[in-house]
């Protein structure tokens, strides 16, 4: 497009060089103002198309932010969850129900350990210095705490996506002579970037940001 305004601009001064001298005063105005709109006109093209470019930019990353952020709290679900049943959740469908009917355990130190038996606190349990009594809390006490159903409810589907949900899988891969628990959770660019025109604008709409791998066992974004 700024080519065009600048093509324009050097067709309108070879106009009046060599066309335009030609022509009645009056011609020569009107010729001048055609041109000043037609030049006007291109460079509100030129100047919408880099600001839509920089809204698009702005509203990706936005959106991205969104789903990160929604992904992390898959993840921190995914932790307790782990922690709870010895591992991952396969499915929305377990995570929400150990999330609204589970429970998280808790060990709970009463006393003080004397500066004389710092580092020694088995000692002191043996000696009824301290005791330690095991609590189960429900998760909503120790995970999104501001906000839980809310979050709870929405935490499968993709924002920004019409009600798309992201793809969630666990199982175990073999590291060393270990076998570690992993999950993983995906959403498609397809899905995040819905409604906008991204077309020539050099997105990936195949690429995806996820959470996890099934080959490795991360609990990190893609992004990180």
């Amino acid at each position: 497009m700024l080519i065009i305004l600048i093509v324009s601009i050097i067709l309108m001064i070879l106009l009046s060089k060599y066309v335009l001298l030609k022509l009645k005063p009056w011609q020569i105005r009107s010729v001048q103002l055609l041109f000043v709109c037609i030049a006007g006109f291109l460079a509100y093209l030129n100047y919408n198309s880099i600001n839509s470019k920089i809204v698009l930019t702005e509203t990706v990353e936005m959106r991205n932010k969104v789903v990160q952020n929604r992904l992390n709290d898959i993840r921190d679900a995914q932790v307790e969850y782990k922690k709870a049943k010895g591992e991952y959740a396969a499915s929305f469908d377990q995570l929400t129900d150990f999330l609204e009917n589970d429970s998280v355990t808790f060990v709970k130190m009463d006393g003080v350990v004397p500066d004389s038996l710092l580092g020694k606190e088995a000692i002191a349990l043996e000696l009824g210095i301290i005791t330690r009594d095991t609590v189960l809390n429900p998760v909503s006490t120790v995970l999104f705490t501001d906000n839980f159903q809310a979050t709870v409810d929405s935490l499968k589907y993709i924002p920004f996506s019409g009600g798309k949900t992201f793809k969630m899988d666990a199982g175990e891969v073999e590291k060393g002579k270990n076998k570690v628990k992993v999950f993983a959770v995906t959403a498609y660019f397809t899905d995040v970037y819905a409604g906008l025109d991204t077309d020539n604008e050099g997105y990936d709409m195949a690429d995806s940001l996820s959470m996890g791998s099934m080959l490795e066992p991360t609990t990190n974004g893609n992004w990180k």
